[in-house]
């Protein structure tokens, strides 16, 4: 029970020091003012929310229209205000209001996926019968979360970071767990070969000595731990040597992604995109603009920055300036048919309607599969004149490509030219297609691949750091191959060589272990009863660790009976299921409305963790010692 806490104690101070809880560092690199829902004020808003405190039916039905008609700044922040009042609602015992209020917050932003889950949740207060309402806008809920690029991107790095931690304190255990089961074995090798000899004194010195390089170089943790099981090559199975050879490759590329993509979470390439994507769905002010105009004069070929503004200028009637950005942006990339798109809106609300149908053409030619292209040019038609064979061509084609669009946008019985017709925004795959590639970098993703083998290590040895590992491990396998090393018998742990050939599962068995119990040669009576209780004894200890040290991790004890890769599988999803609890709000924290209440979400997470400790902490109470001899 000693060697079984002993190692416990050793694993639990390893990953505090891997968290940063024993060394005081930030343990998460991301910005804590990313991603935020609010809004600094400004007096270009159109609804002053702070100065209400209720929104009628009616003020809503206006403000939709003037949403419709001027595009109204801010609508997100509208539209959590309204969730704001459902939640009231549902509390003061109306489910009605709240489903009515819910339903206003999709109709000013349907890009939010909190929107949706307020409605469904709204529903579900109403009548928890009706699954035919409450599941399909908790689909469209979950829908609106993966192509909303705030909540998409905080999704991908939640997933990311868990995921990948989860991975390397995996790593840790098994490192740690490979050192225990084998350095023992190292150092009896030192103690058997201690002589008068000068040159083995040295050799045994020098074994010696070359433990503490971690400690010099001061590498951390994570390479710290993969040193030291490459040290003992030579001691352990082929499977733990093709998990070493996969963990050197998951700590060059798993460490350098997490630092990479954070690092640009910081910068102000990550800001941009987000100003962008606040524009494109209407929650900007002037400072959005003024951002946007602040990273042009740096980056005068940013096609999509220009894109934005002359999105922006539109929107206000700065038509001039609209159509400047729009012809800056299709200079630069003259196959940004959205551009084209929104150009020709701009010209056909200056009454040029000639330019308008030129631009639209040239959108279309670029790509015929936009219903809204066709219907844009259809509008352009039908302003030149009122019935032409060539405006309803445009219709019929726009109502083959998307019809649900071409619909709602006829059913707008307006003349002004925000609702006449249809403006392009950038999307969220575009948005997290330009993410993707300013990660990256220009070089292309091969180049980063490659380059993350000499990327500078926090250590004494700054650089090269992988290619020396590398190069070390190529060292020790070489050698193993022209030495014979110990290893300890499965049976009865006695250090011992492999004198025999047979069956894998017999490789490593000692001479005498194999003898009486494999070929079951007749011994003296004291020669095998006294093998036998070294045995019983050896197997007992290691079943007591897998035991106990699996209370506390989860899978330990098929990873220390041998059965590597069923051990760190179930270790993997249990520091998976530590870290959803310790970032319960995500990794960058959100104020997004829950899916369930809060008491639900941590019923469902909570049981399903218990269910999966409880089932694979039995199987390995359960487990019989792997060898068992008769008493």
């Amino acid at each position: 029970m000693k060697k079984a806490i002993l190692i416990l104690v050793i694993l639990i101070f390893s990953l505090l020091y891997y968290m940063g809880v024993l060394t005081q560092r930030e343990a998460l690199p991301f910005s804590k003012e990313f991603f935020t829902m609010e809004t600094p004020s400004s007096p270009g808003r159109t609804w002053d929310l702070k100065k209400r405190t209720s929104l009628g039916k009616k003020e809503l039905d206006e403000l939709y229209e003037l949403k419709c008609d001027k595009g109204m700044r801010n609508a997100p922040l509208l539209s959590f205000f309204l969730i704001r009042e459902a939640e009231q609602a549902q509390r003061r015992g109306d489910p009605g209001q709240a489903v009515e209020l819910a339903t206003y917050s999709i109709k000013f932003s349907p890009q939010l996926p909190q929107a949706h889950f307020e409605l469904a949740r709204a529903h579900w207060h109403e009548n928890p019968f009706e699954l035919h309402r409450i599941l399909p806008e908790l689909w469209l809920g979950l829908m609106a979360e993966l192509s909303y690029y705030p909540s998409s991107l905080k999704l991908f790095y939640s997933m990311f970071y868990i995921l990948s931690n989860a991975i390397l304190m995996t790593f840790i255990i098994f490192g740690i767990t490979t050192m225990v089961k084998y350095l023992p074995l190292y150092f009896y090798d030192i103690q058997k070969n201690l002589t008068q000899e000068v040159s083995r004194l040295l050799i045994n010195g020098f074994k010696i000595l070359i433990l503490f390089i971690p400690f010099f170089l001061r590498l951390n943790i994570l390479w710290a731990t993969l040193f030291w099981p490459i040290l003992l090559w030579g001691y352990v199975t082929k499977q733990e040597r093709r998990l070493l050879l996969f963990f050197l490759i998951v700590l060059v590329y798993l460490p350098f992604f997490i630092r990479s993509s954070s690092s640009f979470l910081n910068g102000e390439s990550s800001e941009v995109i987000l100003e962008m994507d606040r524009a494109n769905h209407e929650e900007w002010d002037g400072g959005t603009e003024g951002k946007l105009r602040t990273w042009l004069s740096t980056h005068p070929d940013d096609s999509e920055v220009l894109f934005t503004l002359g999105l922006m200028s539109k929107t206000q009637g700065r038509y001039a300036e609209a159509e400047e950005f729009y012809q800056r942006a299709i200079q630069k990339n003259p196959e940004f048919t959205e551009a084209l798109s929104n150009l020709g809106n701009v010209y056909l609300a200056m009454k040029q309607t000639d330019l308008a149908i030129a631009s639209y053409q040239k959108a279309i030619d670029l790509n015929p599969n936009r219903g809204a292209f066709y219907y844009n040019l259809y509008r352009a038609y039908f302003q030149e004149t009122a019935l032409s064979e060539k405006a309803e061509r445009a219709i019929q084609r726009a109502r083959q490509l998307d019809p649900q669009l071409v619909d709602d946008h006829l059913r707008m019985d307006s003349t002004n030219m925000n609702r006449w017709v249809i403006d392009q925004d950038l999307t969220a795959k575009r948005l997290r297609a330009r993410f993707l590639a300013s990660v990256i970098g220009k070089e292309g993703f091969l180049f980063r691949l490659f380059m993350a083998w000499f990327e500078i290590i926090p250590s004494r040895a700054t650089f090269l750091v992988p290619i020396i590992f590398l190069g070390f491990l190529v060292g020790m396998s070489r050698y193993s191959r022209t030495k014979r090393f110990l290893t300890r018998c499965p049976m009865c742990g006695s250090p011992t060589y492999r004198f025999y050939l047979g069956p894998p599962e017999h490789e490593f068995i000692c001479f005498n272990c194999y003898r009486i119990y494999i070929q079951k040669e007749k011994l003296h009576p004291k020669i095998a009863e006294k093998k036998s209780l070294q045995v019983r004894q050896f197997q007992k200890q290691n079943q007591s660790i897998g035991r106990f040290v699996s209370f506390f991790f989860v899978g330990f004890g098929y990873m220390w009976g041998e059965n590597l890769v069923k051990g760190l599988v179930f270790l993997f999803l249990f520091f998976v299921f530590i870290l959803r609890f310790v970032y319960w709000n995500g990794v960058i924290p959100s104020s997004m409305v829950q899916l369930l209440p809060a008491f639900w979400s941590t019923i469902f997470w909570g049981g399903l963790f218990a269910l999966f400790y409880f089932l694979v902490t039995r199987q390995i109470v359960l487990l019989k010692p792997r060898f068992e001899t008769e008493t």
